[in-house]
């Protein structure tokens, strides 16, 4: 095996890890706070619901990145456990909109709360200048998920190796 190619196995799982222990902690962090009625994918709703208390589904499908009818499951479910409002515009009865309750504040709370203490976790743990790019390769990798992945998902291998062909030539 190439050293590019360790290099991006590991990478790879590095983020396979982090997002499985992410996801743990997520779900025991909210249950410490006694919060033990929502998955991970509905604390989630909740939280961008909660960036501006009201959204339409379709904003909110928009910023999760799954269909209408894969996130109409989930408010269902919010619905029925006394987290969400789900209400037609009153101009466009077409267009449904979402509303937090009292119930899903303190959820909404608690998960940003947690998030802001793992990534102050992180910013005491290194120095000033990798913060800096720690930054830079976050909002690079969402670029590079934005520009080669949502406008190609035929399955294209090409956009794949595109990124692999680009360093091992800048590297020769």
């Amino acid at each position: 095996m190439r050293k590019i190619d360790s290099i991006v196995t590991r990478i790879g799982e590095y983020f396979f890890e982090f997002q499985s222990k992410l996801q743990f902690f997520e779900r025991e962090y909210l249950r410490r706070y006694g919060i033990e009625d929502v998955t991970p994918t509905e604390v989630k709703v909740l939280y961008i619901i909660g960036l501006s208390n009201t959204k339409s589904m379709t904003e909110i499908a928009d910023e999760l990145k799954v269909t209408r009818g894969t996130l109409s499951i989930t408010i269902d479910s919010l619905v029925k456990k006394g987290y969400v409002i789900r209400t037609r515009h009153k101009q466009d009865r077409r267009v449904i909109i979402v509303y937090l309750t009292n119930k899903s504040i303190d959820v909404v709370k608690v998960y940003g709360k947690f998030y802001f203490e793992l990534l102050m976790s992180l910013i005491k743990e290194i120095e000033r200048e990798k913060v800096i790019v720690v930054e830079e390769i976050l909002s690079k990798l969402n670029q590079i998920i934005e520009t080669n992945f949502y406008e190609d998902v035929s399955g294209n291998p090409q956009v794949l190796n595109e990124g692999k062909n680009q360093y091992e030539e800048k590297n020769k």
